[in-house]
């Protein structure tokens, strides 16, 4: 007697889910093509293009038990940057290349890391969302100024009426961003975290070794990420002493236009009165370099030997890189040359 056919007795839809199938990752806002792709774990899968960061779930991700034949896999923006943009291979390209269970083992966490720096990298991205709605903002305000003093001897100044909103959300950002980069910290050094930052500068201090930089590099980021913490207090926490100062545009002495500015009052961590626009810049420029080198540092004291092969995390020639903006990944060096691993 001839058995049946299995496939016969599949249900239309397992033979839908079964079957192959393809993706056009087209948006309107972004037809730029794909650059690369991010497994974390079974349970993500990321689609890297140059403007956005793009999560695919398969329908049986939606619907495990098949009860519905009508679910469609979904194609969702979960970053409005993408390898376009340096800062994101900085931070989660960077990540990427890195958080590699072949080469660190399995002494950390790898695919949860990397949805942690996924969140870092939303953060980032909302304080520089913030920080170009400004940009936009101020440069038409003073486009529209006019300085031409009128006959009642006066002039009508441009406004930003929500700076100040603008400036707590900042900084509500790029604080949470530090606070998950902590969490990080936390998983790869035992015993660190009731101190802050300051228990992992102790941790490291007490290291009978000195295997690398990495405790001038704590001290080098400790000014801003205490700013940056304790600005986020003052907005949340105000009080006499601890407050944000937030001035819209006005004029000077010398009759010159001043932009809007930021004060941070705090007796640990006082910041003059600085533009806003260059506040912001310079902020997400230093998280993000203290996020990209952070990492390498976590990443490199992981390493484990590979079949006697000196592997180790080096900042790569261009030539080197797997992507234009990821400056570091792992390497052995032959000769004169540094050949990328893994």
């Amino acid at each position: 007697m001839k058995k049946a056919d299995s496939n016969n007795t599949k249900r239309p839809i397992d033979k839908l889910r079964d079957g192959a199938g393809a993706f056009e990752i087209n948006t309107p806002d972004d037809e730029t093509a794909i650059s690369g792709m991010i497994s974390i774990g079974d349970e993500r899968l990321l689609i890297i293009k140059g403007k956005g960061i793009y999560e695919i779930k398969l329908a049986d991700q939606i619907d495990p038990k098949r009860t519905n034949i009508n679910i469609p896999s979904t194609i969702q923006k979960v970053l409005p940057y993408g390898s376009d943009d340096p800062w994101v291979g900085s931070v989660l390209l960077t990540a990427n290349e890195l958080l590699k269970k072949s080469i660190i083992g399995e002494q950390v966490d790898c695919d949860n890391i990397l949805n942690m720096v996924l969140r870092i990298s939303q953060d980032i991205a909302g304080a520089l969302e913030v920080s170009e709605s400004y940009s936009k903002k101020e440069q038409r305000a003073l486009e529209s100024f006019d300085s031409k003093i009128r006959a009642d001897r006066s002039v009508i100044l441009p406004s930003i009426n929500d700076v100040s909103s603008m400036c707590k959300e900042f900084l509500q950002k790029s604080d949470h961003a530090l606070r998950e980069l902590f969490d990080i910290v936390k998983l790869f050094h035992n015993g660190v975290g009731a101190g802050g930052w300051d228990s992992l500068k102790a941790a490291v201090e007490s290291e009978p070794d000195k295997v690398d930089n990495f405790l001038e590099f704590i001290e080098s980021a400790s000014p801003l990420l205490r700013l940056v913490r304790n600005s986020r207090n003052c907005v949340e926490h105000p009080r006499e002493g601890q407050n944000l100062e937030v001035s819209d545009f006005s004029l000077d002495p010398k009759n010159s236009l001043v932009p809007p500015l930021v004060t941070i009052n705090h007796p640990k961590t006082p910041l003059k009165a600085a533009p806003v626009s260059v506040f912001f810049s310079s902020t997400s420029r230093e998280i993000i370099s203290i996020v990209e080198l952070m990492l390498v540092y976590l990443c490199s004291r992981k390493v484990k030997p590979f079949a006697g092969f000196p592997v180790q995390v080096y900042e790569m020639p261009v030539d080197k890189r797997r992507s234009k903006y990821v400056k570091y990944g792992y390497g052995i060096p032959n000769g004169d040359t540094i050949v990328p691993f893994g």
